[in-house]
């Protein structure tokens, strides 16, 4: 197991390292929304198994929800690079949004 800590830099750049190694380059934003519904289906189905009600079945392989996680990463920076987004720049964006608009809507811990 890897214990490195990455930024969202260093993952987009990983990212683009390996994509830039192949001719076909990063898939068409209609195909990685395709690729990020099917992981997030993924995703869905282990949370399911691990934390609701359908338990996996003897024959399934054994997966986790980390893996899921960086799978839905992966594409999620892979669908970024492709349009050329800074994820870091997104997330900031989206946090301000989230910090105004809900700051007095769930009950502060004292």
């Amino acid at each position: 197991m890897n214990n490195s800590v990455y930024t969202t830099k260093d993952i987009q750049e990983r990212v683009d390292r390996y994509i830039g190694q192949f001719k076909e380059g990063y898939f068409s934003p209609l195909a990685l929304m395709a690729r990020l519904t099917e992981e997030i289906g993924e995703l869905a189905r282990e949370v399911n198994h691990y934390h609701g009600e359908k338990p996996k079945k003897l024959t399934e392989k054994e997966k986790t929800m980390e893996d899921e996680l960086g799978d839905v990463i992966f594409v999620l920076t892979c669908f970024a690079n492709s349009l050329n987004i800074d994820l870091s720049e997104s997330f900031d964006r989206a946090m301000t949004k989230i910090e105004t608009r809900d700051k007095d809507r769930w009950t502060r811990k004292d």
